[in-house]
């Protein structure tokens, strides 16, 4: 291998250790955030078990659904994170560093959904609270 190879091996190497290092922050999150929804849950179900007043209901319901919804995105991105690890480690068992614009679509693709996931969560959470101070 001569040095310009040498360098562009280097670089990918270095690519896939920066995708990874994101990809396992965004699992961190997502196992925090995933915690928090679960938390809400139970407040949701705990201001259902105290109010019959319809509007309440409503607003309940309304999170409900949003909540929901961040669930499932939730479990995707696990999932398509992690397929995304998985293709990684397979690359390195085959020391197949080669980070073509497929990989560097994929990851780009799936850090623009956990950026919207991430922003709709908070969102969400943000909303939520307001919500509850008001009904509680």
């Amino acid at each position: 291998m001569d040095n310009e190879e040498n360098a562009v091996y280097d670089t990918q190497v270095f690519k896939y250790g920066v995708y990874h290092k994101e990809n396992i922050k965004w699992l961190q999150n997502l196992t925090f955030y995933r915690e928090e929804l679960s938390y809400f849950g139970t407040l949701i179900d705990d201001v259902k078990a105290k109010n019959t007043i319809l509007e309440v209901l409503n607003q309940v319901f309304i999170f409900e659904n949003r909540l929901e919804n961040l669930r499932k995105e939730s479990d995707e991105l696990l999932q398509s994170i992690n397929q995304e690890q998985w293709g990684f480690e397979d690359d390195a068992l085959g020391k197949e560093f080669l980070l073509g614009e497929e990989i560097y679509a994929q990851h780009y693709s799936l850090r623009e959904r956990y950026q919207v996931f991430e922003n709709e969560f908070i969102r969400t959470k943000h909303d939520f609270y307001k919500c509850l101070s008001k009904i509680l």
